[in-house]
C-alpha cells in the first residue's frame, strides 16, 4: 500500500533561529513612502521549492508587568485607531518560489483622507512551506512519511501621515541586581503620535566616573508601560553609590534614520545605593 503522511507544524517567527528558516526576507522592516508603496524582498536560498502565502495581522510590542517584551495581538481598539485595516494590500498574494529565485511582493496602501496625522502601523505575516508532492508521484513500496514544516516570519509595516512626531515620558525608574546582572525597569509613556522606534544605552558608573557595565539594545515603544534593560556585572557591586544613565535615541543600525520618526536624545539618571 503506498501513504504519504504529511505532517505540518506552525510554528511562530520569534521560536525560530534564522538558521531554520525556509526563505529569507528584507527588510526587517518596511516603510510605505509618501505615495503608499512599499515593497518585500523575498528569498527561497536552498534547493526546494517554496509555497509563500502573504497575509496581514495587526500586532505591536508591549511588556509584562515586569519589563519584559512580548507581543501583543488582538487589540481591536488601537486596530482601529491605529492599524492599517483593509486599506494596505499585497501583490501578489501567494506564488511558488522556486529554488534560488527572488520574488518582489509590492505593499500598496489606499489612501484616506480623513485620517488624523500619525504613523500607523500592522504586521506582515509571511508564510511557507516546501511545495507538496502529489500522492500519485510517490513510488516507494509500504508506507512513506514526508514531514513539511510550515514557518510564520513577521515584520513591522508602517506608513507615517501627515505631520509625525514622538518622544519619551518617564515615570518610576526601579532596579534589582541579581547574581551577576543588574536589571533596569523604567515606566514609560510615548508622547506625540508615532511609535518610538529607536536604540537605548545603560551605563553604570561609580563616584569617580569610571564605567563599570553598559549596555546598548534596540527598542520599539509603542504606548505606555514597562520596559527593561539588563546590564551584565563582571563582579559584585561594593556597598556605595552609583549612577545609572538610560540614553533613548531615535537611531538604529537595521532601519534608515530618513525612516525613523525623529526625537532628540532623551537621558534619565538614577542613582543605586548598594548596602
Amino acid at each position: 500500500m503506498k501513504r504519504v503522511l504529511l505532517l505540518f507544524f506552525l510554528l511562530g517567527a520569534f521560536l525560530i533561529p534564522s538558521t531554520y528558516a525556509q526563505i529569507s526576507i528584507a527588510p526587517t522592516s518596511v516603510f510605505i513612502d509618501q505615495n503608499g508603496i512599499g515593497s518585500v524582498f523575498i528569498t527561497n536560498p536552498g534547493d526546494t521549492p517554496q509555497e509563500v502565502a502573504v497575509s496581514f495581522v495587526f500586532g505591536y510590542p508591549g511588556n509584562d508587568s515586569l519589563g519584559n517584551l512580548l507581543m501583543v495581538y488582538g487589540d481591536s481598539i488601537r486596530e482601529n485607531q491605529h492599524g492599517l485595516g483593509d486599506r494596505l494590500r499585497a501583490f501578489p498574494r501567494s506564488f511558488i518560489l522556486g529554488p534560488r529565485q527572488q520574488q518582489t511582493v509590492r505593499l500598496q496602501v489606499r489612501p484616506e483622507r480623513s485620517l488624523a496625522a500619525g504613523t500607523y502601523f500592522t504586521r506582515i505575516k509571511i508564510t511557507s512551506n516546501p511545495q507538496t508532492t502529489d500522492v500519485e508521484q510517490v513510488d516507494t513500496e509500504g508506507v512513506s512519511t514526508q514531514v513539511n514544516f510550515k514557518f510564520d516570519q513577521v515584520i513591522a509595516t508602517f506608513h507615517k501621515v501627515g505631520e509625525v512626531q514622538t518622544g519619551l515620558e518617564f515615570g518610576e525608574i526601579t532596579t534589582e541586581i541579581k547574581e551577576n546582572a543588574l536589571r533596569v525597569i523604567t515606566d514609560f509613556t510615548v508622547t506625540g503620535n508615532s511609535p518610538f522606534l529607536g536604540s537605548v544605552t545603560a551605563t553604570l558608573k561609580n563616584t569617580q566616573g569610571e564605567l563599570l557595565a553598559s549596555q546598548q539594545q534596540t527598542t520599539a515603544l509603542y504606548f505606555s508601560g514597562k520596559r527593561a534593560i539588563e546590564l551584565g556585572l563582571e563582579k559584585q557591586l561594593a556597598a556605595g553609590t552609583y549612577e545609572i544613565e538610560l540614553l533613548f535615541e531615535t537611531k538604529r543600525s537595521d532601519i534608515p534614520s530618513a525612516d525613523l520618526v525623529q526625537s532628540p536624545p532623551i537621558s534619565e539618571k538614577i542613582t543605586l545605593t548598594v548596602n
